[in-house]
């Protein structure tokens, strides 16, 4: 039987009755939530037809009409189709280990504590100033300095924090752009284009658009690591609590160091980085998947809910324990992420089959 006529038999067995509760529940969530699909022909009009009406009579019953229902072609059954495809498609097998921070709890992920729910810049004096979506910080620097910066060291620095729910796109003062995720920290002296090197240093996600100077090289630095390039675009992760550092190229040329190794990388490959077993892997990914961040989504792409909790943490800025360690749990799909938290755990409880309980600023998994 082909995938099409699987999706098919699916519908047909919802519109008569024959699916269990937890099926049916899971596939009008997945109706409502993912409206999108390409039509396909079926066997005829009529059973078609048949179906589409048994199908919304069932919705209309049960959400009432909150949201229009494309019914063109029969969008609704295709939709169902597409999230079904997703849904089986992503469920699949993994462990991991974690160590537990109180008698039957296990820490997935803890929050941050933040001074201010605003993006901060931190001058080398101490002086804060909070910062809307994007900053040239030579603009900055002629408000403070005048464009004296005779008296500044290597050691007086410019620090940019980016709190939960938040992204922040700056440019430094040779034109090169960065795009910092939520939770990301970055630090750069203030005569940043007087220097050697172009050095910046990162704890968090960010992407940067490297302006090319090959007289001045450009260097991330992040949990004992290095980035080093010319000009070119490329994504950095680099968690401390997790222990890790992804480097990935989009275009140009980038070379990764650690203990002194050198790790070149091509376009549409990236480097994994364990900076407590001094292992690195070199493997290819997908920027559109991997930069969705910079344009409001998560896209978790066959990712163990181990790793997924984290990402929701740092965006939410929340603690998440568990009371036993999640096993045979991967999570595959696009969510935006300027919705509540509470629909996206409701999202991934459907794609699961976990359970979560919010309780403040902690979440607990209940599996």
């Amino acid at each position: 039987m082909s995938k099409e006529e699987q999706f098919r038999k699916i519908l047909s067995d919802y519109s008569e009755g024959k699916l269990s509760a937890e099926e049916v529940k899971k596939l009008e969530h997945l109706i409502l939530k993912y409206p999108v699909g390409e039509p396909w022909d079926w066997e005829n009009d009529a059973h078609r037809e048949a179906v589409e009406r048994e199908i919304r009579a069932k919705l209309d019953a049960k959400w009432g009409r909150k949201r229009p229902y494309k019914t063109s072609r029969f969008v609704i059954a295709i939709a169902a189709a597409a999230s079904l495809a997703c849904f089986f498609t992503f469920i699949y097998l993994y462990r991991f280990k974690t160590d537990a921070v109180s008698a039957g709890y296990y820490e997935v992920a803890k929050a941050k504590e933040y001074t201010d729910d605003q993006v901060l810049l931190i001058m080398p004096d101490g002086e804060q100033m909070n910062l809307e979506t994007s900053v040239y910080i030579s603009d900055i620097k002629r408000k403070i300095y005048s464009d004296d910066l005779t008296s500044l060291t290597d050691k007086d620095k410019i620090t940019v924090k980016v709190p939960n729910q938040k992204q922040f796109n700056l440019t430094l003062d040779d034109g090169t752009k960065v795009w910092l995720n939520a939770g990301a920290t970055l630090s750069f002296p203030v005569a940043f284009d007087k220097q050697a090197d172009r050095v910046v240093h990162l704890d968090g996600e960010g992407y940067f658009e490297v302006v090319s100077n090959r007289e001045h090289l450009f260097k991330v630095l992040a949990l004992g690591t290095e980035v080093k390039v010319t000009g070119t675009k490329f994504n950095v992760q680099a968690f401390e609590e997790d222990h890790w550092v992804k480097t990935s190229l989009v275009e140009g040329n980038v070379s990764f160091y650690m203990d002194d190794k050198t790790y070149p990388l091509r376009p549409g490959q990236q480097t994994v980085a364990n900076t407590d077993k001094k292992e690195v892997v070199t493997q290819s990914f997908d920027a559109d998947k991997l930069l969705s961040w910079k344009e409001g989504y998560f896209v978790f792409d066959n990712m163990e809910l181990f790793e997924v909790m984290k990402t929701v943490s740092r965006w939410y800025n929340i603690t998440v324990v568990a009371r036993s360690p999640i096993t045979n749990k991967k999570i595959g799909g696009t969510f935006p992420n300027n919705g509540s938290l509470s629909d996206l755990l409701a999202d991934l409880s459907l794609l699961s089959g976990v359970e979560f309980k919010i309780e403040g600023k902690e979440v607990l998994i209940i599996n």
